[in-house]
C-alpha cells in the first residue's frame, strides 16, 4: 500500500524559496506538500489546521534574537505528540538550558546546525520520514482520522474496568503523549501482537514460504 507523503513545513525568518534546500524537498516530496512561513505565527495556524496529515516540522529556534522557536515546538507539542521536529540552529550555545529542556523532553527529533549542506538536511528529513512511517502510533492516528467525525465520537471499546472509550478519545490520547493512556496502550498491544505473530511464525516476510 502506498505511503501518504507528510506535509513539510518550514518555520523560519531567514530561510526564503530559493536556498537549496526548498528546491530539494520540493523534488522529494512535490511543491503542495511543502510550506513556508517566515512568520511563526502563521506556521503554527498552518499546523494546527493539519493535524489530520503527517507532518515534519523544520524550526528555527531563534527570531530576531528571541527563542521564538521553542514557544512554538512547545505550543504544538501540547496538540500533538505525533508531529516529528527537526529543529535548525545557527549556533546551539545560543539556546538556553530551558529551551534545550523543553526541546529534549518533548522529543524533538533531530537538532542540526543551519549550515550543514541542503543534502544533508534533506537526508535527515528522509530519516524523518521513515520514522514516522514505521510508528504503530502514527499509523493508528491515520486509521482513526479516516472515519468519519460521527463515528469517531461513538463508543469504539470497553476497558476491563468499565470506562467507554470512543475513537476520539484514543486519538486525543495519542497526540497527549501519555504513554499510560489508552491511546498508547492500544499501540502497544498492536506491537506486542505483531512480534507474537512473528514468533509464532503466523507471519511471512518477504513472501516466503
Amino acid at each position: 500500500m502506498a505511503t501518504t507523503k507528510p506535509l513539510i513545513v518550514i518555520i523560519d525568518d531567514d530561510f526564503t524559496q530559493s536556498q537549496p534546500l526548498y528546491g530539494f524537498l520540493e523534488n522529494e516530496y512535490t511543491a503542495d506538500n511543502v510550506h513556508l512561513f517566515q512568520n511563526s505565527s502563521d506556521g503554527v495556524k498552518f499546523i494546527e489546521e493539519s493535524l489530520s496529515r503527517k507532518v515534519i516540522v523544520l524550526l528555527d529556534i531563534m527570531f530576531n534574537g528571541q527563542e521564538v522557536g521553542v514557544d512554538v515546538f512547545n505550543a504544538i507539542a501540547k496538540q500533538s505528540a505525533l508531529v516529528c521536529f527537526i529543529v535548525m540552529t545557527g549556533n546551539i550555545e545560543q539556546v538556553s538550558k530551558k529551551g534545550l529542556t523543553s526541546l529534549v523532553n518533548g522529543h524533538a527529533w533531530y537538532i542540526v546546525q543551519r549550515d550543514k549542506p541542503a543534502k544533508e538536511i534533506l537526508n535527515i528529513v528522509k530519516d524523518a520520514e521513515n520514522h514516522i512511517n514505521l510508528r504503530v502510533d502514527g499509523a493508528l492516528e491515520e486509521w482513526i482520522l479516516r472515519h468519519t467525525p460521527d463515528e469517531q465520537q461513538r463508543p469504539f471499546l470497553k476497558s476491563r474496568s468499565g470506562s467507554t472509550y470512543s475513537l476520539l478519545d484514543i486519538l486525543q490520547s495519542l497526540r497527549g503523549g501519555d504513554n499510560n493512556g489508552i491511546g498508547q496502550q492500544i499501540a502497544n498491544d498492536i506491537l506486542v501482537l505483531a512480534v507474537d505473530l512473528l514468533l509464532t511464525d503466523q507471519t511471512k516476510i518477504g513472501g516466503g514460504e
